[in-house]
């Protein structure tokens, strides 16, 4: 006879908001990209096979994005009404030329732990307010978190697998 198992049943609060995962994802999310950048640093400025940008090409696309567009995207959600945002800067940052991919990565989670203190420190209605995304979607504060995480997990799983293609033994590395 088989054993009767209970149903696991999840009671969740009616509002999540600040999302407690989300928060610790945000905070964490950088973590994995230094990690990455520290992993393809011997080929930092190598193209592999299938890919379109280089690593540092990578870091160098984060830091402007985190800047350049996420901090003031969310700086005028946060104090415009229903404002309707630009499409995505793509201004060159010359300041960036002369840093290597571990510089870059220092300045990247410097940079996403602004972007986490101004979310941390969101109150509940924040959360809330809404804009216009340049595609013309309505999205508020909390769907931008989401995009803000997502696209540090997007470029930490692209540079992990530059890795792979650069270095295929690992256990020796490990090892040293």
């Amino acid at each position: 006879m088989r054993a009767r198992i209970p149903a696991l049943v999840v009671v969740m609060p009616e509002s999540r908001i600040p999302d407690p995962t989300l928060m610790a994802r945000l905070q964490l999310s950088v973590k994995g990209v230094d990690w990455a950048a520290s992993l393809v640093r011997g080929h930092q400025h190598e193209v592999p096979e299938g890919h379109d940008w280089s690593p540092r090409q990578h870091l160098v696309h984060l830091l402007e994005v985190e800047t350049g567009n996420y901090h003031v995207r969310l700086g005028r959600m946060l104090s415009e009404e229903m404002p309707r945002l630009e499409p995505r800067s793509m201004e060159a940052r010359p300041d960036l030329e002369a840093l290597d991919i571990e510089e870059l990565a220092e300045r990247f989670m410097a940079e996403r732990a602004k972007t986490y203190e101004v979310f941390k420190g969101l109150v509940p209605e924040q959360w809330s307010r809404t804009a216009t995304w340049p595609d013309g979607t309505e999205v508020d504060v909390a769907w931008l978190a989401e995009k803000v995480l997502w696209h540090a997990l997007d470029h930490f799983a692209t540079l992990l697998d530059m890795h792979q293609s650069f270095e295929t033994k690992q256990a020796r590395a490990w090892q040293a």
